[in-house]
């Protein structure tokens, strides 16, 4: 064998780059024809299909293939090509689909007819390549040495599955994240350049293997048989693989990692049985009889593992929970290696006796006088029924049956196949009483076997839905029943609620939370004086539908990307203006799951205004040829595989296309487990492709960005505020007034353009999100950038992006509610409130503090005892929780600060310091200039160097002198923040871009 050792490293090789092929090429065609079910099941035919093409036709003309490993180079070499010229292909065949296309169709059916035929025309001719390489090296290698045809061809198997195991690791987790799509697919071309280059140089002839009458007289029948276990063996493994894809999702995530990992661990449990039966299958007497033992202990190892995930559950919890909270590079390192051993401990014995299957069934048929074209029968029907199984399990039976019973049929497959064998080969043996006796007993303990996945095996959702792989919870809290759960196509989609009075529910996809909702607002005993009962995130499905509505009040056509909770489509129905809501969901038990929170979202269920489509977004807009006034983006978190493509440029440039004139997207983008890096490359993307936008918190760290493709947003309308179907949402939030809402906006296009510019932005071709947000979440990063900005005590919006705020009302909300996204701001009135009458109560979560250590500081100043330092600093205290949200022209409590220094004779520095401030929330530039002036001539440490900065160029923006204002930015903004802080690092490197525009 060690003579073939360059020809086994060119296969493995070639399995490395074939698997990266599979990944790239697929990440490119849904980026065309979507993400729904449908379209993966169909990609993954699309590349199957051509694979098995590829296999049975080089199965018909191997016997005229004088010189394989020279075709198999030329053929190796065309796919590298090919591979370099694939983005520009795609690209130029997409752009002339929208461009041209598209267009004339009118949308509809026609449209998913044309999208096909590309994908196809695109990615066949590559895979029917890819399905020749292993006919054309298996052949290479056994002219020269027939005798060890088992030893040869399960090696060959090893060595190109190990190759594909280690492609995809290195595709997901090095390549697409440094080289991006293009260059992943550059590297795996130079592999098979490479390839190419050695295998051309093979120059040797040898005779094909022919049929060999002699033996092979009367095995039509085995032939049949053998042919149809390939069929049965793929389509058991990909019905296996469906199956346990789902339920590993909801155990380590549903990110496009979780995917790589789960399909090296696949394929390395192949490449593993390849290895084993290596040494073992030319020894084999029976190998007809060997494979039907095989095939019976892959179903019944199937089923045996099933248990097993609930010990992959308390390892992840155990991994997690020992971590005590602290989340590390090294955590995230073991956190992988620990996510590929359990795939391990559910895949593995199964596979491994996959892998020993289609080495031994081509042994036995080269053992039965068949010609070497069978090779490429047996690899071609095996593709066959992997496509079969993928299509049956993933479209048919997994919303039918669900993801156990999928599993325990595909045992049921390999099982009948196995007794098939057993009791064939028992007809050819002497002893055939002997092997009967046995294959009475396999059947008869594989029926148990099946039974127990049935009967015995209790799948338990309240496990999955725990959330294990975010937290470390193994279990959902005792408190909490199951609604109901369904494993639809795409997603298994669960609802509890906590068993009280409040009727708190939540939904989950896939094991994570997705939308909660209250339904009792009011529980017995509640206090009025608290306001209604509300889940922590309904404050956000409120707002992302009224944000876009108080944008744009007169609109009439609305597209809603996700459904969620169905809150948000709710509250779009409340405009009366609104003639048609298209809201599109990529997984239908979504829907049905969330009447369960009626009638808070009652309209999205019974308004005809609604029309729900079942579809991938991308692939919605191509064939929906409409166009609306408002897009709303909605989907859930960015690390969940595939969500990441509806924040790219790619998808905001086609957004615009079916947005009306005037029209705007409104993106929904969580901050939490996301960077700050990663929420700039969404923000540059926006940055790229829109006139004008404004980002708005809907939650702690929630934001909704509304976006305009020509012209500036505008101000947000008062309307929608007045519209009686609003009036439960709005009472639920405690809005009652448009200066509440304008406390939202936090920055625009205006400030944020000079720093995005340039800045890399999240594409298709540079997936920044996809690859970087799983690990985001699992750090627990949180994006601090925008609240930097938010909460800087200094008027950036009014000034930088010249946007008027209307006043926040000085009551607030006007009761005891938890103030949700209105923390701050509430915060800024009860201090004021508080100051006037120190009997008032407030909010929970509302903090008094710097209030209260000011009075404590005040009434030393007028008792005499001069700490003028203590009060600086508690006075200036209470004005960074009040200048971010109010002006304080006249506000008592400033009035008594600027009054009691000047009566208590303050040192001229703390009077300087304090016509600093005021001057600084009142715009005034010439009295700001002159009080920062006189600060420094006093080398006076009261005003930070960073709020010095900010407040010279504040001032010589609104002096509108360009050059002064770029040299500040030159010679004082210059590594101001703290460069530990990266949130407040990137606020400051924003503003500091904006002085220096």
């Amino acid at each position: 064998m060690a003579r073939y050792a360059p020809l086994f490293l060119l296969f493995f090789l070639s399995g490395i780059s074939g698997l990266i092929y599979e990944s790239i090429w697929s990440r490119y065609i849904k980026q065309f024809v979507g993400s729904a079910a449908t379209a993966q099941v169909l990609v993954l035919s699309l590349f199957m299909g051509g694979m098995a093409l590829g296999s049975l036709l080089a199965s018909r003309k191997l016997a005229n293939v004088r010189a394989p490993v020279r075709v198999y180079g030329l053929i190796e070499g065309g796919i590298g090509l090919y591979a370099l010229a694939f983005p520009l292909i795609s690209e130029t065949a997409m752009r002339l689909c929208y461009d041209h296309v598209f267009p004339q169709m009118g949308g509809g059916f026609a449209v998913d007819v044309v999208k096909w035929s590309v994908a196809g025309l695109l990615i066949l001719p590559p895979c029917v390549l890819l399905g020749m390489t292993f006919p054309l090296m298996s052949a290479g290698i056994l002219r020269r040495d027939p005798a060890r045809s088992g030893e040869i061809l399960s090696f060959l198997y090893f060595t190109n599955s190990i190759g594909a195991a280690l492609g995809a690791l290195l595709s997901g987790f090095v390549l697409v994240a440094n080289f991006g799509l293009p260059g992943t697919l550059a590297c795996a071309a130079g592999l098979n350049v490479l390839i190419a280059l050695i295998a051309l140089a093979h120059k040797k002839q040898h005779e094909p293997i022919t049929e060999d009458t002699s033996v092979s007289a009367g095995t039509d029948d085995l032939v049949k048989l053998l042919l149809l276990v390939a069929f049965g063996t793929g389509l058991s493994s990909f019905m296996y693989e469906i199956g346990w894809i789902r339920l590993l999702s909801m155990i380590i995530g549903s990110a496009t990692h979780s995917f790589e990992v789960m399909l090296s661990a696949f394929v390395f449990g192949l490449a593993i049985g390849g290895l084993w039966v290596r040494k073992r299958m030319d020894s084999f007497k029976r190998p007809e009889l060997v494979l039907g033992i095989v095939q019976l202990i892959m179903g019944v190892a199937a089923i045996a593992t099933l248990p097993a995930y609930q010990w992959a559950v308390e390892a992840i919890g155990w991994l997690l929970v020992d971590a005590q909270g602290a989340r590390t590079e090294a955590l995230w390192l073991q956190f992988n290696v620990l996510r590929y051993a359990l795939c391990l401990l559910i895949m593995f014995p199964a596979t491994f006796c996959a892998g020993m299957t289609l080495p031994l069934i081509t042994h036995v048929l080269l053992r039965r006088g068949q010609p070497e074209g069978v090779i490429g029968r047996v690899y071609g029907f095996n593709t066959l029924g992997a496509i079969a199984g993928a299509v049956l399990a993933g479209l048919v039976l997994m919303p039918i049956i669900g993801m156990q019973r999928v599993i325990v049929l595909g045992a049921a497959v390999d099982v009948a196949l196995g007794l098939a064998l057993v009791f064939g080969d028992a007809r050819r043996a002497k002893n055939s009483a002997e092997i009967r006796r046995f294959g009475r007993v396999a059947a008869g303990s594989s029926l148990l076997t099946l039974a127990f996945g049935l009967f015995v095996v209790q799948i338990d959702p309240m496990v999955l839905s725990a959330t294990v792989f975010r937290n470390g919870r193994t279990r959902l809290p005792e408190g909490f029943e199951l609604l109901s759960y369904v494993d639809g196509r795409t997603a298994s989609v669960s609802v509890v609620r906590l068993t009280n009075e409040r009727e708190y529910r939540v939904i989950y996809t896939n094991g994570k939370p997705d939308a909660s909702v209250v339904l009792n607002r009011y529980p017995k005993e509640r206090d009025p004086e608290l306001g209604p009962d509300f889940a922590g995130d309904e404050p956000n499905q409120v707002l992302v539908g009224l944000l876009p509505l108080m944008s744009r009040p007169d609109a009439t056509d609305v597209a809603l990307i996700g459904f969620g909770s169905g809150v948000t489509a709710h509250v779009l129905l409340g405009s009366p203006t609104l003639q048609r809501l298209d809201t599109i969901e990529i997984e239908r038990e979504m829907v049905t799951g969330s009447r369960n929170f009626y009638p808070a979202n009652a309209r999205a269920y019974d308004d005809p205004r609604n029309n729900f489509w079942f579809d991938d977004a991308k692939a919605y807009f191509a064939g929906a040829a409409r166009r609306f006034d408002i897009i709303v983006s909605e989907p859930t978190n960015p690390w969940v595989s595939g969500v990441s493509s509806l924040f790219t440029v790619e998808f905001y440039r086609e957004a615009k296309r079916y947005l009306k004139p005037r029209g705007i997207l409104a993106q929904w983008l969580q901050g939490y487990e996301l960077s700050d890096e990663l929420l700039l490359t969404v923000l540059a993307a926006l940055d790229q492709e829109f006139s004008d936008y404004q980002i708005l918190r809907v939650g702690a760290s929630d934001w909704v960005i509304l976006s305009v493709a020509d012209g500036e947003l505008g101000r947000l309308s008062d309307a929608p505020l007045a519209w009686a179907a609003m009036k439960p949402e709005l009472e639920l939030l405690g809005v009652h007034d448009i200066g509440q809402v304008d406390n939202l906006v936090v920055a625009n296009r205006r400030m944020l353009h000079p720093f995005l510019a340039g800045r890399p932005a999240n594409s298709d071709a540079m997936p920044l999100l996809d690859t970087g947000a799983e690990k985001a979440r699992f750090l627990k990063e949180s994006a601090g950038f925008l609240h930097r900005i938010r909460w800087t005590p200094a008027p950036l919006l009014e000034v930088l992006g010249g946007i008027e705020r209307r006043p926040y009302p000085a009551r607030g909300i006007g009761d005891r509610r938890a103030p949700h996204v209105f923390e701050e701001a509430e915060t800024a009135v009860a201090l004021l409130r508080f100051h006037a009458d120190p009997t008032l109560r407030f909010a929970e979560d509302i903090s008094l503090t710097t209030m209260n250590q000011w009075v404590d500081e005040q009434r030393r100043i007028t008792a005499g005892i001069d700490d003028w330092d203590a009060w600086v600093e508690k006075t200036y205290g209470v004005y960074i929780n009040l200048v971010p949200h109010l002006r304080l022209d006249d506000v008592a409590w400033w009035k008594e600060v600027r009054s009691t220094a000047q009566e208590h004779k303050a040192p001229a520095e703390v009077l300087a310091f304090l016509d600093a401030l005021d001057a600084l929330q009142a715009r005034d530039t010439a009295r700001l200039r002159s009080r920062l002036d006189e600060l420094d001539a006093k080398n006076s440490a009261l005003l930070s160097k960073g709020m010095r900065s900010i407040a010279g160029m504040v001032a010589r923006e609104l002096a509108g002198d360009e050059a002064d204002r770029r040299a500040w930015a030159e010679h004082n903004m210059e590594g101001v923040a703290d460069a530990e802080l990266r949130g407040e690092r990137l606020a400051y490197e924003a503003l500091r871009a904006y002085a220096g525009r």
